[in-house]
């Protein structure tokens, strides 16, 4: 039964975990929502659809969701008028919050919410990159507002979000940085709060047992570096490849192309395309493989690179973003699109045999660090703009 009495928390994001169109972003609300939830809050998040879809959700969701319509013909990055489904989510949100109400945006539908700021305390998450072309901005100028208009109106709409917000946090110190660069927000209102590990991924634990076969999983598309991973396979040797088969587990745009290649390099036997994977099949998937393979060209955080590495898999990635923080010292990082130097790292960890000490100092790593109670617990502690500075930095969570 739908609630009518405002939610202590409110959090907002387009799409959702079982939108056709799916990442990161939207698994991240997911588990916060769930955590925010067991620390006994009423959480109600707000996701998007177009009306003619129909996303059955799961039975024993320990909040409540409310969906906004999607301003387009169908969800997806690129959707010319995403910029204005702050129009669509707003009077859904008004709805929803009273005046002790914490309400959490996550993007461009985020922003219309400082208009009812007085109902509660209001925090824009950023989980985005964004590109070079924002640095330096100056938003005090109406040219600004304009230029970007015409350029990317979302980045307008997330200017809205951000700089109207009582405090933005991201999920590491990269994109922060970032977000003070192209924003203009202030190290007083900015924070650090860092991604959890779905707890699937706490109990699947990676023992080396004769395993086989190479992994990439996400979105099929260039910035995850989905055309990287098949690039770098092919350069295999061929026994390699023949030991080791590539499987994709996910789908997007990038897929037929990479079918295609793999078909005219003649590999089409060693290549694998699973379609998406649930939670549970994931962490299946990484631990019973050799190797992971994630050359994303950029993350904001890196949701797939904490999963894997917590599991005590071994991984090969990139330098890109926020990757080598939340990497730390474990994986092997190559610099971004460099496939030679991929195929390079490949072919010598499909060849290394690694102790269970060393894979267990790894799990340890990662499960000691990174929680999404912990996160939970730090947003339910943002109190107001005026306060957010000292309770952040007593946190640990503040980058000036």
């Amino acid at each position: 039964m739908k609630s009518n009495t405002p939610f202590d928390v409110v959090i907002t994001c387009n799409y959702s975990p079982w939108s056709s169109y799916k990442g990161g972003g939207q698994k991240s609300v997911h588990m916060l929502a769930e955590a925010m939830a067991a620390e006994g809050r009423k959480v109600c998040v707000v996701f998007s659809k177009v009306p003619w879809e129909a996303i059955p959700l799961p039975a024993d969701l320990p909040y409540e969701v409310r969906w906004a319509f999607f301003i387009g013909l169908r969800p997806g990055v690129s959707s010319p008028l995403r910029f204005l489904n702050g129009l669509t989510f707003l009077p859904t949100v008004r709805r929803l919050c009273g005046p002790d109400t914490l309400l959490i945006g996550n993007g461009d539908e985020a922003s219309l919410y400082w208009t009812i700021r007085s109902r509660g305390k209001l925090v824009f998450g950023s989980r985005n990159t964004y590109d070079d072309f924002l640095k330096g901005s100056d938003w005090t100028r109406l040219s600004t507002w304009i230029r970007i208009l015409f350029k990317e109106p979302r980045f307008v709409a997330v200017a809205l979000a951000a700089r109207r917000a009582d405090v933005s946090t991201c999920t590491s110190g990269f994109s922060l940085e970032q977000l003070r660069q192209c924003f203009g927000i202030p190290g007083a209102r900015a924070a650090v709060i860092p991604n959890g590990l779905d707890p699937l991924f706490f109990r699947a634990a990676y023992k080396e047992s004769g395993q086989t076969g190479v992994l990439f999983f996400g979105r099929l598309a260039a910035n995850k570096g989905a055309h990287h991973a098949l690039e770098a396979f092919l350069r295999l040797p061929p026994e390699q490849r023949r030991a080791h088969p590539l499987t994709f587990a996910g789908d997007g745009p990038l897929k037929d192309k990479l079918e295609r290649t793999a078909r005219e390099a003649g590999a089409a036997n060693e290549v694998i395309f699973s379609g998406w994977l649930s939670s549970r099949q994931l962490a299946e998937a990484i631990t019973s493989c050799r190797l992971v393979l994630l050359p994303s060209l950029e993350e904001s955080f890196g949701n797939a690179i904490l999963e894997t590495l917590a599991t005590g898999q071994n991984l090969i990635s990139t330098t890109a973003c926020a990757i080598p923080e939340v990497a730390g010292p474990y994986g092997t990082l190559v610099a971004s699109g460099d496939v030679a130097a991929m195929a390079s790292a490949m072919a010598r960890e499909l060849s290394r045999i690694r102790g269970d000490g060393e894979i267990e100092e790894q799990r340890r790593y990662f499960q000691d660090r990174f929680s999404w109670r912990a996160s939970a617990r730090m947003y339910l502690d943002l109190e107001s703009a005026g306060r957010i500075a000292g309770q952040a930095k007593a946190a640990g969570a503040i980058r000036p």
